[in-house]
């Protein structure tokens, strides 16, 4: 089974941070954490500026579905399967996807009815003097509509693949060069139509998708609302929904197709160090535009509304459609330095996760060693869904270990940190012990046997392959996590390693390390290893010096943080 080590390793590394995060952000108590903020290190502000910041990343993990679906479908091509054919798939896969992903959100997710009566059923164990605990299903009846990010993957599939067969249907459009300067195009044009689109369904309904101070007008119930505002509101929320519309985030699919295209092209036309060189740049420029345009409207926030209100909307950055002035108080354009910065910086994630591994020929290598991260991202759409299980953790903690009352944002860093440990062992466990039957069960695989009973084409090619009708739905868990066939953009034979390469890389990731600390690691541990197969060269030197300094510094400041405070220099908060 041929597989990009990247793609699976950034996916699962999504999941797998989007858990960690959620039990913080449910665990910790930030009221009493920063009840006197003279007191609190400067560690604790730093980590409360990275955990909202990460919970943005959403469009980071849009791209990297965005890549496989793309490899997926020039993969098809490959196959000689007509490019009707693809975008009928796509068509079919992106609604059936969308129709669970209302099913998750509305009733068997974290947030649905399920999740939700697991978290009241924990509290009312941790606390007799509560009334009994009650099943209550109501959030099934509207909450179907959120529009988070599985819906968006969900419509990106149905548009993307609109819209690459047609492109792949013409000739001209085999070149993949001329096709990735058409996705820029679309890209940036789908940035110039997201007002417009946002302003289309405000004419629809006044206020969309604010109304009366909330978002009553997103979500119509069912039993109280007509037919026909479902139906409008449906469409609405592809346009201008919330929290994490289609506009603009069309443009990261876009951008992830871009990659996916890279990665599938044929080596004569790959351009290797300009694509690199020119990502990188474009990563660097929209982060940087992005920060500074994010600076400039929590100043205006906490210039017209208070300092409250601009931290609300920080602390709220994940938030992709409250970045506007009715509702985070923003002006109109913070929605776009909020896309710049976060996808900016995913895009910097991507590429520099692909120049370390499938750029250096260290695909086999990295896809054996990341199993574990890779594992939360073999089945997503399912871990997503069942990460109610950190409730359980929570409640592990909470009520037996630190014996305090269960609830969200009730305890301190110790209770964080043994919820964070105890919530990630429940879900790897669960994912060990699920792979032994391939995952049958799993939402992955329901989309899958859902395909197979509705897609004529998939049923026919799986028959020829011999897989019976109840086959059709399992995972192949020991091609995808075991023994794929990884592949690389760079061979491992193909690399000079006379012109320094690895040690030039190694120094470049320690200068970047001052800013990013992940890269001081990665430049140490390659300028090490660099020696053994370019010799002690002076680029090699050079490296270890920058790489060994980058460390020294983390480890100074990471010590200077964890111990001063603004009280450690006089100063009162």
């Amino acid at each position: 089974m041929k597989r990009f080590a990247s793609i699976d390793f950034m996916r699962g590394f999504a999941i797998f941070m989007m858990l960690i995060l959620h039990m913080v952000m449910h665990t910790i108590d930030i009221d009493t954490l920063m009840a006197d903020m003279s007191k609190v290190s400067f560690i604790e502000y730093i980590l409360l500026i990275i955990l909202p910041f990460g919970g943005g990343l959403a469009g980071f993990f849009l791209m990297v579905s965005a890549m496989g679906n793309t490899v997926s479908m020039e993969h098809e091509l490959g196959r000689n399967l007509s490019a009707f054919e693809i975008g009928k798939r796509q068509v079919m896969g992106g609604f059936i996807l969308l129709i669970f992903a209302m099913l998750v959100e509305g009733m068997i997710g974290y947030h649905g009815d399920l999740g939700y009566n697991i978290h009241l059923a924990l509290k009312a164990a941790s606390n007799p003097d509560l009334a009994p605990f009650k099943w209550v299903w109501d959030h099934s009846l509207w909450r179907f509509n959120h529009f988070e990010t599985i819906h968006t993957i969900a419509w990106c599939i149905i548009l993307n693949g609109i819209i690459h067969s047609y492109l792949v249907s013409k000739e001209k459009y085999r070149d993949k060069n001329k096709l990735i300067k058409t996705y820029i195009i679309l890209a940036i044009v789908v940035l110039i139509l997201t007002p417009l689109a946002w302003g289309l369904a405000k004419i629809a309904i006044p206020g969309y998708p604010v109304q009366l101070g909330t978002f009553e007008a997103s979500y119509p119930i069912i039993g109280v609302n007509s037919l026909g505002r479902f139906i409008s509101v449906f469409f609405l929320q592809a346009l201008a929904g919330h929290p994490e519309p289609v506009f603009p985030y069309l443009a990261a699919s876009f951008i992830g197709t871009i990659f996916g295209l890279f990665l599938t092209m044929p080596k004569k036309e790959r351009k290797i160090k300009l694509f690199t060189k020119t990502t990188l740049n474009v990563g660097v420029i929209m982060y940087l535009i992005g920060l500074v345009g994010i600076i400039a409207n929590i100043i205006y926030v906490i210039n017209t509304k208070g300092f409250d209100s601009g931290l609300n909307a920080y602390m709220h950055i994940w938030d992709h459609r409250g970045w506007v002035s009715e509702i985070l108080g923003t002006p109109w354009v913070g929605w776009y330095f909020q896309f710049m910065l976060l996808n900016g910086f995913g895009i910097l994630m991507i590429m520099s996760i692909l120049r370390l591994v499938e750029l250096r020929g260290k695909a086999k290598p990295f896809g054996n060693h990341s199993r574990f991260i890779r594992r939360f991202g073999f089945v997503a759409f399912t871990n997503y869904t069942i990460q109610f299980m950190y409730f359980v953790a929570m409640f592990i903690s909470i009520d037996w270990i630190f014996g305090k009352t269960y609830g969200r944002n009730v305890g301190l860093w110790g209770e964080t940190i043994i919820t964070i440990v105890i919530g990630i062992g429940i879900m790897a466990l669960i994912n060990i012990l699920w792979e032994k039957i391939r995952f049958a069960g799993s939402l992955e695989w329901m989309v899958k046997q859902t395909n197979y009973f509705l897609n004529p084409v998939r049923r026919k090619m799986l028959k020829e392959r011999g897989i019976k009708w109840y086959q059709a739905g399992l995972l192949n868990v020991e091609g995808g996590l075991y023994n794929a066939d990884w592949l690389n953009i760079v061979e491992p034979e193909k690399i000079d390693y006379s012109n320094k390469e690895e040690s030039i890389l190694a120094k470049k990731l320690a200068m970047a390390g001052f800013v990013f600390p992940i890269f001081s690691f990665l430049g140490f541990f390659i300028a090490r290893k660099a020696r053994a197969l370019e010799g002690d060269s002076k680029e090699n030197k050079k490296a270890r010096v920058w790489s060994t300094v980058s460390v020294v510094f983390f480890f100074i400041w990471l010590i200077a943080f964890f111990i001063l405070s603004p009280s450690s220099f006089g100063i009162t908060m």
